[in-house]
C-alpha cells in the first residue's frame, strides 16, 4: 500500500485514511476526554482496540468510538455510545470521521466523569473536539490500493524498465534479485495495473497478460 501526503486524482482507488496513531485530551468541567486515533484494516482489529482501551482505562465511565473500514458499497460504519445519550458520545466521532471522508479510521475517546453533567450539546462538543485532537495528532495521508506484480527481465533490458518505473507515480519496484536474469517486484495501483502491464509488455516485447500478477488488492 503506497501513500502520499494529498490526494492523487489519478487513482480513482485512492482513499484517506489516519496516518497513525494520534492521542490527545481535553477536560471540561472536571472530566477528562482522551481521544485515540488509528487506522485500521477490520472492524475485528478496530473492536480489539477499544477492548484493548477499556482493560486500560477501567475506571473510565465510557470508552465511545466511531469508525469506518472498506471502501464504497462495502464500507462498514459504526458508533458506539457506551451508555452516554444516544448520539452524543460515539455519533459525534462517526460524524467526523464521515465529514472528513477518512476510511480504514477508528477514533475513540474515553470519558473520565468530574461530576458535572453537560448537557447533550455539551457532550456532543466534547467527544468531537477530542476526537478532533486526535486525529490532528495522527494526521492523514491518501493510501492507493496495490497489487504485486513479478516480473524477469534481461539484463539489457533492466535499466530501462528501471527507468520506466521511476517515470511512473503509479508503481514502483520493492524487491530485485540478480541471477541469471533479473528478478524484479513491483507494486502498482491495482487501479492502473492493466496500464502498467500493458507498458511493460511493449518495453519487453511481451504480452502483457503474460507478466506475473500475483496478488490482489493490499490493505493499509
Amino acid at each position: 500500500m503506497s501513500a502520499d501526503t494529498a490526494q492523487n486524482t489519478d487513482d480513482p482507488a485512492a482513499y484517506r485514511t489516519v496516518a497513525g496513531l494520534g492521542s490527545a485530551e481535553i477536560k471540561i468541567e472536571g472530566s477528562r476526554f482522551l481521544g485515540r486515533a488509528h487506522p485500521i484494516s477490520s472492524e475485528e482489529e478496530a473492536l480489539e482496540l477499544v477492548d484493548e482501551l477499556r482493560a486500560e482505562h477501567h475506571a473510565a465511565r465510557h470508552v465511545c468510538y466511531g469508525l469506518r473500514v472498506g471502501h464504497g458499497a462495502s464500507r462498514i460504519d459504526r458508533s458506539n455510545d457506551d451508555g452516554e445519550p444516544a448520539r452524543t458520545g460515539g455519533f459525534p466521532i462517526w460524524q467526523l470521521l464521515s465529514g472528513e471522508e477518512l476510511e480504514n479510521s477508528l477514533i475513540v475517546v474515553v470519558r473520565y466523569y468530574g461530576g458535572t453533567k453537560l448537557g447533550m450539546g455539551g457532550l456532543k462538543r466534547a467527544y468531537r473536539d477530542a476526537a478532533k485532537a486526535a486525529l490532528e495528532a495522527a494526521g492523514t495521508v491518501v493510501c492507493h490500493p496495490e497489487t504485486t506484480l513479478q516480473i524477469t527481465v534481461p539484463y539489457p533490458r533492466y535499466d530501462e524498465l528501471e527507468r520506466l518505473i521511476k517515470d511512473l507515480d503509479s508503481a514502483r519496484i520493492t524487491a530485485r534479485e540478480f541471477g541469471a536474469d533479473v528478478a524484479v517486484e513491483l507494486a502498482i495501483w491495482t487501479s492502473n495495473t492493466d496500464e502498467i502491464r500493458r507498458r511493460i509488455g511493449d518495453l519487453l516485447g511481451r504480452d502483457p497478460n503474460s507478466l506475473g500478477e500475483t496478488d490482489g488488492q493490499s490493505q493499509p
